[in-house]
């Protein structure tokens, strides 16, 4: 039976300050008047019927899951304990379905994704699908625009059939220099969509994560009873915050690379938008009240009134109680900033 699971409990800190440690970027509505949580949810339900999607996300969000999917089943929510990165909530929505079906092939759809020509979207999953059926680890490689470090890459090695390949190389968020090398090296994006046997996935994982497959099947064995809870804020204490691109991705000899032809951003800082919003004349991205004069270029977004005059290459961010003023050459450094932050209890309310 095919099933699907949505990411929704990343911390989405590049898109500070709009997204917060409380109410992170799969919850805003920046595009239109819906959360990009709602947009893949929508997404999804097209191809899997809604009794089979399941999400992951952390047990301090449920609130917002209420009010924005409030017709997703309780039942469909996997509450994690602590954010210990993907690996861990792949694993964790791996052993709920496993329970409740031992021949599942599942999808893994992060929430924060924008994507386009839905109609081609759901044809690449589809087929997807059916070739997780025949134990591959299947992902999903988009033909790059541009040179993005904000990315993944993936060398495409030996065609297995039309549009599927083995992979050969992962290249995880290079800088300018060699993410232009890879694009002109034919290298793919890595959407970081996912679909496998649940089955095939705990294998890979027991074969390169031990621990963690260990960790996993003791909480595998507590669903559904009373130790649940326990065994999982115990298991969730003893993991290392890794990606399962890192962990199991780069490393199994089952992965095959379908090339897909649907739009695609990962929505990952705030040049993002440049791609996704119309832009003004003089190439400004605008979501607020705004004047501007010899403004070129810039990314400003705030619930005040706003006068630019005279910036070029600027983002402006402003909310209620913070204000990002950043130059774009200056944005891989936001996430930086947010994590020294972290580490100051003056500035922590700022989250």
């Amino acid at each position: 039976m095919d099933w699907a699971c949505i990411l929704s409990g990343g911390a989405g800190v590049r898109l500070w300050p709009k997204s917060r440690k409380t109410f992170p970027k799969q919850f805003l509505q920046i595009i239109g008047d819906k959360s990009f949580l709602e947009m893949t949810y929508d997404r999804v339900k097209r191809i899997i019927p809604p009794e089979k999607i399941h999400i992951v996300t952390h047990i301090n969000y449920r609130e917002h899951f209420r009010m924005l999917l409030p017709n997703v089943m309780v039942e469909n929510l996997i509450f994690e304990p602590e954010q210990k990165e993907t690996l861990a909530c792949v694993s964790l929505a791996c052993i709920h379905i496993l329970k409740k079906d031992p021949d599942s092939v599942l999808g893994i759809f992060p929430s924060d994704h924008f994507i386009s020509k839905t109609d081609r979207f759901e044809s690449a999953i589809k087929k997807g699908y059916e070739i997780a059926k025949k134990g591959h680890i299947v992902c999903f490689g988009i033909a790059p625009t541009r040179a993005d470090t904000n990315y993944g890459y993936i060398k495409l090695g030996m065609e297995l059939e039309k549009g599927v390949f083995t992979a050969e190389r992962f290249v995880e968020k290079p800088d300018v220099k060699r993410a232009r090398y890879l694009v002109k090296s034919k290298y793919f994006w890595n959407s970081g969509i996912y679909i496998f046997k649940a089955s095939v996935f705990l294998k890979e994982l027991k074969r390169y994560m031990p621990y963690c497959y260990d960790v996993f099947m003791r909480i595998f064995s507590s669903i559904s009873t009373d130790s649940y809870i326990d065994e999982l804020k115990k298991g969730y204490k003893l993991l290392d915050k890794i990606s399962v691109d890192k962990a199991i991705m780069e490393k199994t000899k089952r992965l095959v690379v379908l090339t897909a032809d649907f739009e695609w951003d990962d929505v990952g800082s705030w040049s993002a938008f440049e791609r996704i919003l119309t832009k003004d004349e003089n190439g400004n991205v605008i979501k607020a009240e705004a004047i501007t004069n010899e403004t070129k270029n810039c990314i400003i977004f705030s619930d005040k009134f706003v006068i630019a005059l005279g910036i070029k290459d600027i983002i402006l961010i402003s909310v209620d109680d913070a204000i990002l003023v950043c130059h774009k050459s200056k944005e891989r450094e936001i996430k930086e900033i947010i994590q020294t932050i972290a580490l100051n209890e003056k500035y922590k309310k700022y989250l």
